[in-house]
């Protein structure tokens, strides 16, 4: 097969995961047979932190991929080149980092030797304040003469990877998160808004922009980024917003009279690698949250008291944790009663039950 038919092919490829006729996957396994013994990944690297991750990859597995999150990723020796070549320039290994220098490091000899490689060919398709998100493909073959064709084909790539990487971060999908129950959020006083990679309000419900604009928990800067009005508080969105983020998906504090949960939403790898980390902030008033009717909801779906308790709990935007530890019972027994609250009440999950409930608030 001649270099052009490859390239026709690896070209094709992207396009179909743009219009829904195949996967990245799809594409990075045909990159890799460019190479001998050819790995490759879809990936970023924040040299701010000298942070990174294989969000999408062909031929790593999990414990590979892991390994790289957790520390390789910030001893990478490549890295401090690559966050500073040129975008859409593709380049073999040895151009970032001599072989004679990489073959005496850790990276090389505890990670990179030991899932195969000896060289790699890569490109950066995007960067973005200090953040570089880059394709590349690993191989056992370590003469770099004979890795450059590889390079050169990620030159002539690029350009196509560039364009469907502005398409999957503007993808419409992305509006159903901001339209998530912000009418039933609105109903019951609940200020929400959506928050998206570095930070971006991407949208906001009624209560939630009033509340920004009162100025008092949250603002928005110049550059349309969200903060928080406390520093703790700032810190901890900015920790759910890092792309390497590991710790809990909801997280609670007070800001001023106000109290925040912050929930980012679980996303899939391939959105996660191009739209980066979302998240859901929910504004209560802390002096006014709401509760639920126990009399109302028990008579009239036969709720025990422990479902009514845990249906309160989910009223004041609290987690199924939170809801646990408050009541001294295990995270396995508030989920078994959430369940039997859906099936009692007909609801298929926390916003519709929310929605039901909604009609019975009294002020505490």
């Amino acid at each position: 097969m001649t270099v052009s038919t490859v390239e026709d092919k690896l070209v094709d490829s992207i396009y179909a995961t743009v219009f829904g006729e195949g996967t990245w996957q799809d594409f990075l396994a045909k990159l890799s047979r460019i190479l001998p013994d050819g790995r490759s990944t879809l990936f970023y690297h924040d040299s701010r932190r000298s942070k990174g991750a294989f969000n999408l990859n062909s031929g790593f597995d999990a414990a590979e991929v892991a390994k790289y999150g957790e520390y390789y990723s910030s001893i990478n020796p490549w890295m401090p080149a690559a966050a500073v070549r040129k975008v859409g320039l593709g380049v073999v290994a040895e151009q970032m980092f001599p072989r004679d220098r990489l073959v005496k490091t850790e990276f090389y000899n505890d990670f990179w030797s030991k899932v195969g490689g000896e060289s790699a060919v890569g490109v950066t398709i995007v960067r973005e304040e200090g953040r570089s998100f880059l394709l590349s493909t690993l191989t056992s073959c370590p003469d770099p003469e004979a890795n450059r064709h590889a390079a050169d084909t990620l030159t002539r790539l690029a350009p196509h990877l560039n364009r469907a990487f502005k398409h999957f971060r503007s993808e419409p999908g992305q509006r159903t998160i901001a339209e998530i129950g912000s009418s039933l959020f609105d109903a019951v006083d609940i200020g929400m808004v959506v928050v998206g990679d570095r930070g971006l309000v991407k949208s906001a419900s009624s209560v939630g922009q009033n509340m920004i604009n009162t100025g008092r928990c949250l603002r928005v800067t110049l550059l349309g980024k969200i903060k928080v009005c406390q520093e703790r508080a700032d810190y901890l969105l900015s920790q759910m917003l890092d792309r390497s983020y590991q710790g809990s998906r909801v997280a609670s504090c007070m800001v001023d009279a106000f109290k925040l949960t912050f929930i980012q939403v679980a996303k899939d790898p391939l959105s996660l690698y191009f739209q980066g980390p979302t998240i859901v902030i929910l504004m209560e008033q802390g002096n006014t949250m709401p509760r639920v009717n126990g009399d109302y909801f028990s008579k009239a779906y036969g709720l025990t008291a422990a479902e009514t308790r845990a249906l309160a709990g989910i009223m004041a935007g609290k987690s199924v944790d939170e809801i646990a530890n408050a009541a001294a019972l295990s995270r396995e027994t508030i989920r078994s009663q959430m369940k039997s609250l859906y099936a009692k009440t007909g609801t298929k999950g926390q916003l519709e039950l929310l929605r039901l409930a909604k009609t019975s608030l009294l002020p505490v």
